[in-house]
C-alpha cells in the first residue's frame, strides 16, 4: 500500500534529512498508509520532522514571517496539519499554510489548535486542493519551537462514533493485566473510529516515535491526536507504546489493522519506544539510548503476546521498522534496533514462564483535550478558565500545571465532574 519517494531537493530541509520518523517513514519523504493494505482516498501524507538550532535556515524570509520550501503531496492535499513540541508550555505558535497546485497559490490559511497540553501542540489547517503545500510561522515564534512535524494529507473520512473521548474497543486480554499495561482509558485516549480487523497475529515492528520523552502519557496523547486530526487516521498508528520508565501504554486496540509499516501491516503488532534514539538529531529530546527499563518492558510484552497468539520468538519475527520490506527509514533509530536482539531473549524467558518485575501501576491520567475557552477531563467534563482537576488547571483553554494562571475558581477531584459545566 505504500511507496515511497524522495522528495525533490528544494523540499528538503536541512535538519531533516535523516530518514528518522517511523509512522511516517522518513522526513522529506512521501509516504502512504492507512487503516487497509490497500490504496485508499487520502492514505498518502508527505511529511517532514524539524528539530535542532538550524531547523529553519532553508525556510525563506517574508516580512514577519518564514515560508517553508514546498512540501509535495503526490496524492493531493486538502489539509495540513503540525505537531509541536515547545520548549515551555504555552499555546500553538502562529502557523499558516497555503496549497498549491503547480504555480498555483492558495489562499494563506491559520493552523488552528486541535488539542494542547503543556510543551505539545497539534494544529489543523484545511484548505483548497493541491498537489502541494507551503507552511510559514511568524520569525519571532521559531525560537520556542523544540521539534516541529508537519504534513500535507488528504485526511481519510471515517464514521464519527458520536463520542469525543472513550474506550470503544474490545477488553485487554486478561493474560496481559500482569505486565503493566496502561489502558486506553487510564491515559486518556480518543475513541477509535477503526472497523478492520486483523485476527492474524505473527510478527512484531519496533518503532521509537522521534519525539521527547519526558512525559510520555502526555506524548501518547499527543501523537494520537496528530495521527487522527491531521491525517485522519481512525486511531494511533501503534497497538502498543513505551515510556521512558517502562510503562507500557496501550495503542490501537490490538484486535485492529495496525498503520505502522507500509505494506508489512496485517499480522504485525507495533511496538514504539516514545522518544528518539539515533545517533544524531535527537538532542533535546531525552536519552538517545533507551533505558533498561524500556528492553525490559518490550520483552515482557512480547514475549506474553507471542505465548497468547502463537508466534515463534525469532529475529525473523521480531524486527525493526527498517528491516521489513520495502521500508526506507532509520527507525528504530541506531541506538535501539541493536537492542532488539536483548528483547528478544528476554522475550523468550518470559514466553517459557519466566518473568521481568512490572512497573508500579501508573497513576491517574492528567487532564487532556482543551477545547476553544474551556478545558476537557479525561474521565470527561469540561472546565472554565482558571477552574482546577487535582495537579492541573485550566488556562485560556490549555491544561497547566496548577498556579499557572492564579488561584482556582474551584477544585475537581480527579474523576469526577466537579468543575464547570
Amino acid at each position: 500500500m505504500t511507496t515511497l519517494s524522495t522528495l525533490p531537493a528544494r523540499s528538503m530541509l536541512r535538519t531533516a534529512a535523516l530518514l528518522l520518523l517511523c509512522a511516517a517513514a522518513c522526513s522529506g519523504c512521501v509516504n502512504r498508509f492507512g487503516e487497509a493494505e490497500a490504496p485508499t482516498h487520502g492514505d498518502e501524507v508527505a511529511e517532514v520532522q524539524m528539530f535542532g538550532a538550524e531547523m529553519f535556515n532553508d525556510w525563506t524570509p517574508d516580512g514577519d514571517w518564514l515560508v517553508s520550501p514546498r512540501l509535495d503531496a503526490p496524492d493531493g492535499v486538502t489539509r495540513v496539519g503540525v505537531l509541536v513540541e515547545l520548549n515551555e508550555a504555552g499555546v500553538l505558535p502562529a502557523f499558516d499554510a497555503q496549497s498549491l497546485d503547480g504555480t498555483l497559490e492558495g489562499e494563506w490559511t491559520a493552523v488552528t489548535s486541535s488539542w494542547g497540553e503543556e510543551d505539545t501542540q497539534v494544529g489543523i489547517a484545511n484548505l483548497t486542493a493541491g498537489d502541494g503545500a507551503r507552511l510559514r510561522i511568524r520569525a519571532i515564534e521559531t525560537s520556542r519551537i523544540r521539534t516541529l512535524r508537519w504534513n500535507a494529507s488528504i485526511p481519510e473520512v471515517h464514521e464519527e462514533s458520536g463520542e469525543d473521548l472513550g474506550t470503544t474497543r474490545e477488553a485487554l486480554r486478561s493474560e496481559l493485566s500482569g505486565i503493566g499495561i496502561t489502558s486506553r482509558e487510564s491515559w486518556g485516549a480518543r475513541a477509535t473510529r477503526c472497523t478492520s480487523r486483523d485476527s492474524s497475529r505473527v510478527r512484531f515492528a519496533i518503532h521509537h516515535t522521534v519525539s521527547g520523552s519526558t512525559d510520555p502519557r502526555r506524548q501518547v496523547r499527543g501523537i494520537q491526536t496528530y495521527h487522527m486530526d491531521s491525517r485522519g487516521w481512525c486511531d494511533v498508528g501503534y497497538h502498543f507504546l513505551i515510556g521512558i520508565d517502562g510503562t507500557i501504554y496501550e495503542g490501537r486496540p490490538l484486535h485492529l489493522l495496525g498503520a505502522h509499516v507500509a505494506n508489512n501491516n496485517t499480522g504485525n503488532i507495533g511496538v514504539s519506544f516514545v522518544g528518539c534514539f539515533h545517533t544524531s538529531g535527537c538532542a533535546g529530546l531525552g536519552p538517545s539510548t533507551p533505558p533498561r527499563a524500556m528492553i525490559d518492558a518490550a520483552g515482557r510484552l512480547i514475549g506474553t503476546l507471542s505465548r497468547l497468539y502463537g508466534i515463534s520468538v525469532s529475529s525473523s519475527n521480531v524486527r525493526g521498522h527498517r528491516d521489513h520490506p520495502g521500508q526506507s527509514t532509520t527507525c528504530p533509530g541506531d541506538n535501539l534496533r541493536p537492542r532488539i536482539g536483548d528483547i528478544i531473549s528476554i522475550a523468550r524467558s518470559s514466553s517459557l514462564g519466566g518473568s521481568t518485575p512490572a512497573p508500579s501501576p501508573s497513576p491517574a491520567p492528567a487532564p487532556s483535550t482543551p477545547s476553544g475557552d474551556s478545558c476537557r477531563h479525561t474521565y470527561g467534563g469540561r472546565y472554565a478558565d482558571t477552574a482546577c482537576s487535582q495537579s492541573y488547571q485550566c488556562c485560556d483553554g490549555t491544561w497547566r500545571t496548577r498556579g499557572a494562571c492564579g488561584s482556582c475558581a474551584c477544585v475537581e477531584t480527579t474523576g469526577e465532574r466537579g468543575c464547570g459545566t
